[in-house]
């Protein structure tokens, strides 16, 4: 009777097969259990590559199933791909009881399942669109949707957490993310990129968008421009580079973990 509770927020995955050119849905099953730790599997390894997330499955009968936790490859070797997991909390609430179900062998690990819908990163309106374009058969998530989200939750600029809660609440797989001379095609959750490619050059300086192009325009604009005493912050190509460089925490979108930063340079520009 523990699982009810998961029954009931469960996800069901559509087995219809799509074709997406950052990846087609593909379903494993765990073939073994590490025997040196709980918190590792399993499966066949077939192209995935590492730092592909997706989600483990428990197939109660033959109509039900519920998400038992998050998994990321982390490993491929002989024809076998390693994953680290945890538990799931993508529906957490708080009404249900916490599930008590751990992956074991046997249970199938859906990867790709959301990557023909992709939220779009861009510093200009015109690279955004040429990017859109290239590729008809995603659906794309306005970015509009993001810089909403962003002010409503009071983040003066996105980080990696802002990005993985955004995708699970858009049901969205990647972010693809215009950086420098080329377009970065990552992992929503684990930010590993999985394709590039080089159809758009770098803007302009003076049309560059901060943080990025959205239809808010100016307001985006300044808002983004709260951050203090960060040079990073000036320029769209610089942000996105350190965000992924891992130079930028998610605490800093923060006011108090802005006024962090400002002390703690304070203090480095005395010393």
């Amino acid at each position: 009777m523990r699982y009810f509770g998961l029954l009931i927020i469960s996800v069901f995955f559509n087995i219809f097969a799509f074709a997406s050119p950052f990846g087609n849905k593909l379903i494993v099953p765990i073939v073994e259990m590490d025997e040196d730790s709980q918190h590792y599997a399993y499966v066949p390894a077939f192209d995935l590559k590492v730092g592909e997330s997706g989600e483990i499955i428990r197939w109660f009968n033959k109509d039900r199933s519920g998400i038992v936790a998050k998994a990321a490859v982390i490993e491929i070797k002989d024809n076998k791909a390693k994953i680290a997991f945890e538990s799931f909390k993508g529906f957490e609430q708080k009404a249900f009881p916490i599930p008590l179900l751990t992956p074991q062998k046997g249970d199938e690990v859906i990867f790709r399942a959301f990557n023909d819908r992709a939220f779009l990163i861009a510093p200009t309106q015109e690279i955004y669109e040429k990017i859109n374009a290239a590729y008809p058969d995603v659906t794309w998530l306005h970015p509009d949707l993001f810089a909403a989200y962003l002010m409503d939750i009071g983040h003066t600029a996105p980080v990696k957490g802002d990005f993985r809660q955004i995708c699970l609440q858009y049901a969205t797989g990647v972010v693809y993310l215009v950086n420098l001379n080329e377009g970065q095609v990552l992992d929503c959750q684990t930010f590993s990129v999985l394709k590039k490619d080089y159809i758009t050059g770098r803007a302009p300086i003076q049309e560059r968008v901060l943080p990025f192009y959205s239809r808010i325009g100016d307001v985006n604009s300044n808002w983004f421009s709260y951050i203090i005493n960060d040079v990073k912050t000036q320029d769209y190509y610089l942000y996105f580079d350190a965000l992924l460089k891992g130079e930028i925490k998610d605490e800093d979108a923060t006011f108090f973990g802005r006024i962090t930063n400002y002390f703690t340079q304070s203090i480095k520009n005395i010393f």
